[in-house]
């Protein structure tokens, strides 16, 4: 299975000022590819420290390691003097990223700055990724056996990349099936219902099961199915079926629903 890792650079996340969303929206899309999120690490914007998290990663040798945050105009964004730290590529002034900067600053009435073509300074070999959202283009470095794509930290602007480049390329080069589904069980605690997700797993060793307790209006224990390979609608409904009968031979009181019902 292709491997990835996650690295979220930025002071704001380790201080409880801004919510990781991109480290959840990323993991998603990567598991819906077939690729296994291995780890995620969200680091402060410090060289020495960003630099050692990145090389350890590198070292671990995942197929895939995604980089958001620190592609801005500013003295902490440091993404890609850390990039260019570890592989040993020179930063050096990219002439497609620097035109789109450019553009992009035009259509505001704005001229270039110090500041604003510092944005342009790619490690030496990278592929530039087009951020129609924002100003920094993304990139794309091959060090390895890992390809490193380097995205800016702002939401949007990271979707965007992703959607419109990543996603793609990856989508092209990765034919792994994925096959999910859900249900909802309630009326119960989850330790009530441990024991038949256990038998379940040992029953179909590759599936993904896991149990979600969910609150709100409606309260329950969400059951995620999940299965990589062919015959996954098969293997699938066949341990999503196994599970109900259990639950429902044991514990007749629980209400089992199926997500989407």
């Amino acid at each position: 299975m292709v491997t990835a890792e996650i690295v979220c650079l930025g002071n704001e996340l380790l201080m409880g000022i801004t919510v990781n969303t991109n480290a959840t929206y990323l993991g998603e899309q990567l598991t819906r590819l077939g690729i296994e999120v291995r780890r995620i690490t969200s680091v402060r914007d410090e060289l020495k420290l960003a630099s050692e998290c990145i090389k350890e990663v590198i070292e671990r040798e995942p197929e895939i390691l995604i980089v958001t945050g620190g592609l801005g105009p500013t003295y902490d964004d440091i993404q890609m003097e850390v990039i260019s730290k570890v592989t040993g590529k020179r930063l050096i002034e990219n002439k497609e990223a620097l035109e789109l900067i450019k553009e992009h600053y035009e259509k505001y009435g704005l001229e270039m700055s110090e500041e604003r073509r510092k944005m342009a300074l790619i490690p030496e070999g990278g592929k530039i990724l087009n951020n129609s959202a924002g100003a920094a283009p993304g990139c794309l470095i091959k060090y390895k056996k890992t390809e490193i794509f380097c995205l800016p930290g702002v939401p949007t602007e990271m979707k965007t990349i992703y959607t419109t480049a990543i996603h793609p390329y990856l989508s092209s080069k990765i034919k792994i099936l994925i096959t999910e589904c859900k249900i909802i069980v309630e009326n119960c605690r989850e330790s009530e219902i441990a024991p038949y997700i256990n038998q379940t797993k040992k029953k179909f060793k590759k599936l993904y099961i896991k149990s979600h307790p969910q609150f709100g209006e409606r309260k329950g224990i969400i059951i995620h199915f999940s299965y990589s390979g062919e015959e996954g609608e098969k293997i699938v409904a066949e341990a999503k079926r196994f599970l109900i009968d259990k639950i429902k031979e044991n514990q007749p009181k629980i209400k089992i629903t199926e997500i989407g019902e």
